[in-house]
């Protein structure tokens, strides 16, 4: 309600919103489930401060006396850019104009490896139909089992100061890669900011600062710069949802195609001293992982 008030510049307006959890630490959306953990009558300050939200705000149906639903979808976006301001809770979503199959697949893959459900895909003219089925908008979507049925092995690259509970950490989310033998270099696939536990941040800060460096090391090929690198020496067991494809992300990366991510990972075990960083997983095992999600559906 307070980010309605301070965003929204209109005096009545209706809005088509969701609102999910979201991890500042590592910039990523959380499961439903995690949102749905909101839902309290009591501690709900405490829950806020632990899973703050972020509406989307997709559509505007109404504004200051006008009814907006038989606008154009051209014409609506246009009023709802000029309704929300950004920078703040409410997030006014994205919106790109496709004409080819392939650019609205890598825009798929890049929302889920966000930790979103997919893409809806209007038609530039349609009008606002609440609960309206039909091929004027369109819902893109994933399914997966929920699980891949194997773990990976990441090397933590680096790691994303704490903030609030997290910055007596020192940690707050990690940037964990994947070896590339034929490059020798250790490259980007996720962040992690869930499955630890609070002596876990405590311990793999402590880890992690022995080996700190002031540079990205030679051998780390990352496009996101975590606040402080380290040597790629710490091994780390990761469990996810599924493999998705990120511009974000260097794994696998060529000219043509965006590198591979992690869906929703999380922390298994530390790896300790029985394996070296090169014996963890490689990109050509992500490869075949991500081409047999395919296979299983």
């Amino acid at each position: 309600i307070k980010a309605t008030l301070e965003q929204v510049k209109a005096k009545t307006a209706i809005l088509d919103t969701e609102a999910l959890a979201y991890n500042a630490q590592s910039e990523e959306f959380l499961p439903f489930q995690e949102t749905t953990k909101r839902r309290r009558k009591h501690g709900i300050e405490e829950a806020a401060a632990k899973l703050p939200l972020k509406a989307f705000v997709f559509d505007v149906l109404y504004k200051d006396g006008k009814q907006l639903l038989d606008e154009p979808l051209t014409a609506r976006m246009k009023i709802l850019k000029e309704t929300i301001k950004d920078d703040g809770v409410l997030i006014r979503t994205e919106n790109q104009t496709v004409k080819d199959p392939k650019t609205l697949t890598l825009l798929l893959e890049d929302a889920i490896s966000k930790g979103l459900e997919g893409l809806v895909v209007k038609k530039l003219e349609s009008k606002y139909e609440a609960g309206g089925r039909n091929f004027n908008w369109v819902k893109l979507k994933r399914h997966s089992d929920g699980e891949l049925s194997d773990t990976i092995d990441c090397v933590i690259l680096g790691y994303i100061t704490g903030r609030g509970k997290r910055t007596a950490f020192g940690a707050g989310a990690l940037l964990v890669g994947v070896y590339d033998k034929d490059k020798d270099e250790f490259v980007s696939i996720s962040r992690i900011g869930t499955g630890l536990t609070d002596e876990e941040w405590r311990e793999i800060h402590k880890r992690a600062d022995k080996i700190r460096v002031n540079h990205k090391p030679a051998r780390i090929n990352s496009l996101i710069v975590p606040s402080v690198w380290i040597e790629p020496k710490i091994v780390i067991e990761i469990l996810a949802d599924e493999i998705t494809r990120s511009p974000l992300h260097t794994a696998g990366k060529t000219e043509t195609e965006p590198g591979f991510a992690l869906r929703f990972p999380r922390l298994v075990s530390f790896r300790e001293d029985d394996k070296k960083p090169e014996d963890a997983t490689d990109v050509g095992e992500i490869k075949r992982f991500y081409e047999q999600q395919y296979k299983k559906k």
